[in-house]
């Protein structure tokens, strides 16, 4: 990732592939629509990727933060009382730290003072939603703790708020409200008001090292979570030219074989054990690739299932 200035931005974790969303993907395609909990998954699902879209907005607008800034992504860790907090974006600098949230909404965005509430008009209708002032503030509160208990230097932590859609209508003057292309100004207008360095080179790094090894990776359980049982996903392979599910395997040649369009492919098994490998968070045991591959042969699953790892 390259500044402005063409020197490169400290990206100390970069953002991965959310793992609910990949397992919503897999799961949403392996759902029938019929299905009770489908369209929670499509639901949720849609929620997710509008919310990835606004995070590569963000990643496009960090690249042009000068070279003092370090960018650690997707942090979670043990806050207060062993309770798990997550920060999407973490901004450190000598002279401030800054939480960033990203939101990708449209139509009218409105915060209500009195009531805490953030309020969006979007056609003709009227919501309220999860304030995100609110929740930003807790993680504040949970870096804050953290830093201490770390016993690392007294340092500004700020917050802010950025919306990534340009046709949003944003109706406040908060100061932690700002849209995603002035994120980079705002960020280096805060350098401008904090000028003392709260942190040496060595303490900084020493923070930017705890921060990634107090990481706790999230582990997820999807099926439970929206009351799907395993037989409730569609098995079989899927064909990668018209997605028509059901192909046959061909005990010859090993080729995977699409009745509707007469596709031939050899690897087609490769993402329907991504997929339910992904839904179920672990590696398929031989009894499981049967299953799902629908499939008979212990042999040929160990054989697919090896094939498989090869390519991770």
């Amino acid at each position: 990732m390259m500044s402005k200035e063409g020197s490169a931005i400290k990206l100390i974790k970069e953002r991965s592939m959310p793992i609910k969303l990949k397992q919503l993907r897999a799961i949403h395609a392996r759902l029938t629509p019929t299905h009770t909990s489908y369209k929670i998954i499509y639901h949720e699902l849609t929620k997710r990727e509008l919310g990835l879209q606004g995070e590569r907005t963000l990643d496009y607008h960090l690249q042009f933060l000068n070279d003092d800034f370090n960018i650690i992504h997707d942090l979670r860790m043990n806050g207060i009382n062993q309770t798990l907090f997550q920060i999407d974006t973490l901004i450190l600098c000598p002279q401030f730290i800054s939480i960033i949230e990203v939101k990708n909404i449209a139509g009218s965005i409105h915060f209500e003072q009195t009531s805490g509430q953030m309020i969006r008009k979007l056609h003709d209708r009227v919501e309220s939603l999860p304030n995100p002032l609110t929740q930003i503030h807790r993680q504040q509160i949970q870096l804050q703790h953290f830093l201490l208990n770390h016993q690392f230097p007294s340092i500004p932590i700020k917050t802010l708020i950025t919306f990534s859609n340009p046709t949003t209508l944003i109706e406040t003057d908060h100061p932690s409200i700002v849209r995603t292309e002035f994120l980079p100004s705002k960020l280096e207008k805060l350098q401008s008001q904090f000028p003392e360095k709260k942190l040496k080179a060595t303490d900084l790094n020493k923070l930017v090292d705890c921060l990634k090894n107090a990481h706790v990776p999230e582990r997820t359980y999807p099926l439970e979570t929206y009351s799907i049982k395993p037989s409730d996903l569609r098995k079989g392979v899927d064909c990668p030219s018209c997605n028509h599910p059901h192909m046959t395997r061909s005990k010859k040649n090993g080729s995977w074989y699409c009745i509707r369009c007469k596709h031939f492919s050899k690897t087609a098994h490769l993402h329907a054990i991504e997929q339910f490998s992904t839904i179920l968070d672990k590696k398929l045991t031989n009894k499981e690739a049967r299953t799902y591959l629908s499939i008979d042969s212990r042999h040929t699953a160990y054989r697919l299932l090896k094939e498989f790892e090869g390519t991770q």
